[in-house]
């Protein structure tokens, strides 16, 4: 029974999640200031009630529209590149108002961004919420 428990569990070290912590509360900061009206989020389904749905580790939500304008994935430097392979996809293929996502290496401190208007960049600044997200990140 334990061993099925462990199998189907999360293997996000501590590390992982407190970068994720970190991000949110300053998002999450960021809209009870007013300085933004998206609603940081972690791991939401993009598509709500499919169980395929993809989950990435942090979205940002437009309450109004019901869209997803910034995602954000959180990863290692076995996961790096995969991940960017990923995000740049859903930006690309899906229909959930993807604007830009990040992938943050916490392993290498490298930043990945993908923006529907200009590709691909190594870049850790938001044009839509207008701040530089590597400054929420905390050793």
């Amino acid at each position: 029974m334990l061993k099925e428990l462990v199998d189907v569990g999360h293997n996000a070290s501590l590390a992982h999640q407190r970068v994720i912590a970190n991000l949110i509360f300053h998002l999450r900061l960021m809209l009870r200031n007013g300085d933004t009206t998206l609603d940081a989020l972690p791991e939401t389904d993009l598509d709500t009630g499919n169980p395929q749905s993809v989950c990435p580790d942090i979205v940002l939500l437009d309450n109004d529209a019901f869209t997803f304008p910034v995602i954000i994935e959180v990863t290692t430097n076995y996961g790096f590149r995969n991940d960017c392979e990923k995000v740049s996809r859903l930006v690309r293929e899906t229909k959930f108002g993807i604007e830009e996502a990040f992938v943050y290496n916490f392993q290498a401190n490298k930043w990945f961004r993908y923006s529907i208007n200009s590709g691909a960049s190594e870049s850790s600044f938001s044009q839509r919420l207008n701040i530089d997200l590597s400054t929420f990140i905390q050793s």
